[in-house]
């Protein structure tokens, strides 16, 4: 731990702590940690954890002068460690997690804190992100939005990853109660931790933009990241491990076909950015034949690869997907209502 001369352990508890996890990022650190430094609801603590950054993190973090930022460095351990270490110090009643290449938007937290205020028995609410070029320019994408499945969080999140780490804020006893990231994922940790939370605690959506997630060629997805291979090999762990449960519900179980469908046609689609066309070929392949639907499964991929990608391009095509997104949901509530366990295929849209 090194904390700066500035930290004054006799502060009074803030009720907002976030913290921001960093390793070799100090070229984008300055615009995350101003984010949260300006942000209109100001009684937060900003903890900083760096991952044995070897870059100029450590010279920018110690220039600041706000006293509310907390900056630690530790051996480079990765991820879900520094999350962790990050967790352990949080005095905040409400826990926050930026990503050091991502920013907050000047209203975050106060739109988040007043979600949480206005409803007690939420757990921990999300909300929407725009994506941002390298250079901080808006792209015609987002992340996160409301459920698949209206009013069944857990289900949704095992239909696909609907959350944004960086746009969610949760109560401190949440995690007290489901636990700490897996230090044993190297990535996904965030989607694991999602349905983590889904099983336990109530957890809601904030239709707002409070989050700007940066694509750039280092992130872990990026279209030239040295991760991205590993990225996408290890995406169903977090499936993994939740359908090792013997205690998840029949409900959740029934869906396996489909979230597995979901991740590999993901894949492809992946693989298709980078004209890598026998791995996408392969995942569509595997996405057809484990959800016992080929054909129709056959035509969700055409229509996720080409006309989804077309239509985002423009104003009118995006409130037109948004449209089929939101017959999707109904259709997919009215599957979910009939009593019984409802099989996968009635969860296709």
């Amino acid at each position: 731990m090194d904390p700066p001369p500035n930290e004054s352990p006799s502060r009074p508890l803030p009720r907002v702590t976030v913290i921001l996890p960093t390793y070799n990022r100090a070229r984008f650190l300055p615009e995350s940690v101003g984010s949260v430094l300006r942000q209109t609801f100001s009684d937060l603590e900003l903890i900083i954890v760096d991952d044995g950054s070897t870059d100029a993190t450590g010279a920018l973090v110690r220039a600041l002068s706000d006293d509310r930022v907390r900056y630690f460095v530790r051996p480079h351990r990765g991820l879900c460690a520094s999350l962790n270490f990050g967790m352990a110090q949080a005095r905040g009643e409400y826990i926050a997690r930026l990503d050091s290449d991502d920013a907050l938007v000047p209203e975050a937290l106060r739109i988040l804190v007043a979600a949480l205020d206005a409803h007690p028995a939420v757990g921990g609410v999300w909300a929407k992100a725009r994506v941002m070029s390298p250079d901080g320019h808006d792209l015609p994408r987002a992340r996160g939005g409301p459920e698949h499945f209206p009013g069944d969080v857990l289900r949704s999140l095992v239909y696909d990853h609907c959350m944004c780490c960086s746009a969610m804020l949760v109560r401190r006893g949440c995690f007290e109660r489901v636990g700490l990231y897996d230090e044993a994922l190297t990535y996904s940790e965030d989607w694991d931790m999602a349905l983590r939370l889904a099983r336990h605690v109530r957890l809601q959506f904030v239709d707002r933009f409070v989050t700007r997630v940066r694509e750039h060629a280092d992130s872990m997805s990026g279209l030239h990241s040295p991760q991205r291979s590993a990225f996408l090999a290890t995406r169903t762990a977090p499936l993994d491990k939740l359908f090792r449960d013997p205690q998840v519900p029949a409900a959740v179980v029934a869906m396996r076909s489909t979230a597995y469908a979901n991740v590999y046609i993901f894949r492809g689609r992946m693989w298709m950015t980078t004209r890598n066309f026998g791995p996408a070929v392969r995942e569509f392949v595997r996405a057809m034949r484990i959800s016992g639907r080929p054909v129709a499964t056959a035509i969700d991929i055409m229509w996720r690869a080409a006309a989804v990608q077309a239509l985002e391009r423009s104003a009118l095509g995006r409130r037109a997907l948004a449209a089929v997104e939101k017959i999707g949901r109904r259709r997919r509530a009215r599957a979910a209502v009939v009593p019984g366990v409802r099989s996968d295929a009635a969860l296709r849209t």
